[in-house]
This record gives structure tokens, sequence and C-alpha cells, in this order.
């Protein structure tokens, strides 16, 4: 078994965070205030079976579409599995502009019914983007949403386990160490 670390480092001599800094995970009540937050999921929740789609082919600011997820999962010959979690590998990292998940991308992630979608970007809906739909079709329907990610490039297989478990604070969002699990 091989074990590949995602989670970007987080630097803390006084635990005092942006709710947005490393690698991060996003509940529903970060944007519905009557929703769930971290204490309202179960630990297995945040493990389970997970596919990287490759969107590396996107430029910075360009969305990622229904159509470009349903290509990614053509060329990894998969089909996406209710409850899997799905990340979004751009390679761009988050340091730098990235690829964004559209309002038609997350519907279609949606519909998949997916549990949880994660991207090697500091925000799923870019930076600056105010209307956040990606994160109000996600979290609205109880899909978490991790945000951060790391090495991405180093998963070698299309489907893996995944364990993300976040730091157990009180929030609507919640530092992660996220870690792939490859046979």
């Amino acid at each position: 078994m091989q074990v590949i670390d995602l989670s970007d480092e987080f630097l803390a001599e006084q635990f005092m965070r942006n709710p947005h800094s490393g690698t991060h995970i996003d509940f529903p009540a970060y944007l519905f205030e009557d929703e769930r937050k971290l204490g309202d999921f179960g630990l297995e929740r945040f493990v389970g079976d997970a596919v990287v789609l490759d969107l590396t082919g996107k430029k910075p600011g360009e969305w990622i579409e229904d159509e470009d997820l349903e290509a990614a999962e053509e060329a990894a010959g998969l089909a996406l599995r209710e409850r899997e979690s799905v990340i979004l590998y751009t390679g761009m990292g988050v340091g730098s502009a990235s690829a964004c998940l559209s309002r038609n991308g997350a519907e279609y992630l949606e519909f998949k019914r997916v549990g949880l979608v994660g991207i090697d970007a500091a925000n799923i809906d870019g930076s600056g983007s105010g209307e956040m739909a990606a994160h109000r079709v996600l979290l609205g329907k109880d899909i978490l949403v991790l945000e951060g990610l790391r090495n991405l490039g180093s998963i070698d297989e299309s489907r893996f386990r995944l364990a993300s478990f976040p730091l157990r604070v009180r929030g609507v969002t919640a530092p992660v160490r996220a870690v792939a699990i490859l046979e």
C-alpha cells in the first residue's frame, strides 16, 4: 500500500486561521446558515472511494464544464459512482490562477450524486467569484467541498481511497490532512 499526502502545509505559531487557507473542507453551513457543520457529520463521511479526473488541459481562469468532466471520465475509463469523492486535477496549484468549476459542472456532479468534490485550487469557484455557484450547488445538496489539494500528479491510479479528516474545530470550514491510499 502507498499513502500520498495531498495536503498543503499549515504554518501556525498561534492557531488563528483564515478559514480558506491551506487544505480545507467547506461544510453546507459555510453558505447556508441553518445547514450542517463539521460536528453534524460522522467520521465515515471523510474516508472512502475516490476518483481523480485529469483536467490539466484547462487554462487558468477557464471554467470546468459538464462536458469536460464527462470527457475526463471517459479518458480515464471511469463512470462516477454514487457517494464517491471526485478530485479535480487542474495541475495549476493553489498559488496561481486556476481553472474553476462552473455551475453546470457542479450540477453534473450533483446529478451523479457524488459525496465530495475536491480541487487543487484555493477556491473551487475561482478567486473573486462573488456568486459562488459551484459552492451553492454542491453544498446545497450536502456535497462537501475540499480545496487546496497538493501532489495530485503523484496519484497513478484512477480510483483510490481518500481520507480527509478535518481538524475538530467549531466552524463552517476546517483544515484537513488529506491522503490518497493506493493499492
